[in-house]
């Protein structure tokens, strides 16, 4: 997969794209192209869509302390901006994430039977 994105396609939809395809992995590394980039407000939000990312990659490859781990620190990062953001659902996307975590987390102790988690789908309406 090329980590260019083609002429004029928006990379922060483009990693949603990524994102909502459960190619957690390369979302991430089209989120980061943009991050590195970035120098303003949006940077740490960025930052934490990266890091869910790459919990959600990490949840697939099995590592439930990296996913558990990267879901609180993105979730701690986009809480820190509006409800809406970027045109995304951050507070919906959150709410999401922290259920994800804790329920990965009952999965590292073996509290639950329950199935694998469901994977959220980010949301972007640009107005």
């Amino acid at each position: 997969m090329e980590r260019d994105t083609p002429h004029g396609l928006d990379p922060i939809q483009e990693g949603i794209r990524l994102f909502n395809d459960e190619y957690f992995f390369e979302a991430h590394e089209v989120l980061e192209d943009v991050w590195k980039q970035e120098r303003g407000e949006p940077r740490l939000f960025l930052q934490g869509l990266i890091q869910i990312s790459a919990a959600y990659h990490h949840y697939q490859n099995g590592n439930l302390v990296g996913a558990a781990t990267l879901l609180q620190r993105g979730a701690d990062k986009i809480r820190k901006y509006p409800a809406r953001y970027l045109g995304i659902d951050a507070a919906g996307l959150v709410a999401r994430v922290e259920a994800d975590r804790k329920a990965i987390e009952r999965m590292q102790r073996a509290e639950t039977s329950e199935g694998p988690i469901e994977f959220p789908r980010i949301d972007r309406k640009i107005e």
